[in-house]
């Protein structure tokens, strides 16, 4: 009877999560494509999370419905020699799911690697690692772990839920005994599910001042503009090596792609805002917004060095030679193009 009972929660947890993760899917996919603090809502095309294996690698890529333990289980029964698993781009889902596949990896002493976000379920899934890491797949602002409570279809904090599978219990274990354990007690308390305590690598705080971001869910632009933290992923048992891997299939990211077909110039370095071919201070201002925003973006500038356009998201490289050239009345040039310049004076 009691077995009885707790596969009905679970699946009752599950379905609250789903939905959840439908309708948060699209609010992420476009924020991407919207200016940044702007909050859109709505839903998306269900998709189950695709399970593939390069060599020795388990690869586990968006949103978590339930399946999954199985095809894991799969999957290790048909390459016996896995020993990574990396987690790219999934905001979670299935919460009973992320446990069991946590815990299975820390069972086979798994290597855990983060490629661009993994959050809520999938966080979990994560911290099974016998060891975790990042990769660098994607730019270090763009790659981060995400962890927050139970929700229910609403978004809703679902404490029932929190309590019953042993969120925070859970944690503080698999974190290898390092968990800030009022950080964890913050987190898994807050309100929305579009709330999260963000771990970014480490390194991130050299140019941000902070690597640790704790977001509410009323923020614009998260996780960048949330909260900063004084800790970091290496501290807090979040990660066990500092170390960036790159996956095995990382050749073929669409980023990737991008980074290759439009390399860097040599002219400059990203963050070196002296640099920039513009002489109107409001310019360089725009520049320095271009550098906080989202990928994928580009950055265009006139040969007069009084005009500028940047786009972020959807046809970002022709709306911001498009727009700066409206301004300017000539063919502008890019400058920049997601974390790489590529202008040549």
């Amino acid at each position: 009877m009691l077995s009885i009972v707790g596969d009905f929660f679970r699946r009752r947890v599950w379905i609250g999560n789903v939905f959840t993760r439908l309708r948060l899917q699209f609010f992420w996919t476009l924020k991407i494509v919207f200016p940044i603090g702007m909050l859109l809502f709505g839903t998306s095309v269900t998709r189950a999370m695709e399970v593939a294996v390069v060599g020795n690698t388990l690869i586990l890529s968006g949103p978590v419905v339930g399946d999954e333990l199985v095809k894991v289980k799969d999957a290790f029964a048909k390459t016996p020699t896995i020993d990574l698993a990396v987690l790219r781009n999934s905001w979670g889902g299935d919460a009973w799911t992320g446990y069991r596949i946590g815990e299975l990896f820390r069972d086979k002493g798994l290597t855990t690697a983060v490629s661009g976000y993994c959050v809520s379920s999938c966080s979990r899934m994560f911290l099974g690692g016998q060891q975790r890491m990042f990769t660098d797949d994607y730019p270090a602002l763009e790659t981060f772990v995400g962890f927050h409570g139970h929700y229910d279809s609403l978004g809703k904090l679902n404490l029932q839920s929190v309590n019953q599978l042993g969120l925070y219990r859970w944690i503080i274990k698999y974190a290898d005994g390092k968990a800030d354990e009022a950080l964890v007690n913050r987190w898994i308390n807050i309100e929305k599910s579009t709330g999260a305590a963000n771990f970014l690598h480490p390194d991130v705080a050299v140019r941000r001042k902070a690597s640790v971001f704790f977001c509410t869910g009323n923020e614009g632009n998260r996780p960048l503009g949330c909260e900063p933290l004084a800790t970091n992923a290496m501290d807090r048992g979040v990660i066990t090596d500092p170390r960036r891997i790159s996956s095995p299939d990382q050749a073929a990211l669409p980023y990737r792609l991008r980074a290759h077909q439009n390399p860097a110039s040599g002219y400059s370095d990203i963050d070196n805002v002296g640099k920039v071919p513009l002489d109107l201070v409001d310019g360089v201002n725009n520049y320095k917004r271009f550098l906080e925003s989202s990928f994928p973006r580009a950055f265009a500038v006139s040969a007069t060095r009084r005009h500028w356009a940047w786009n972020i998201g959807a046809n970002d490289v022709s709306e911001a030679l498009r727009r700066c050239a409206k301004r300017s009345g000539e063919a502008c040039q890019l400058y920049a193009i997601d974390e790489t310049v590529v202008y040549r004076p």
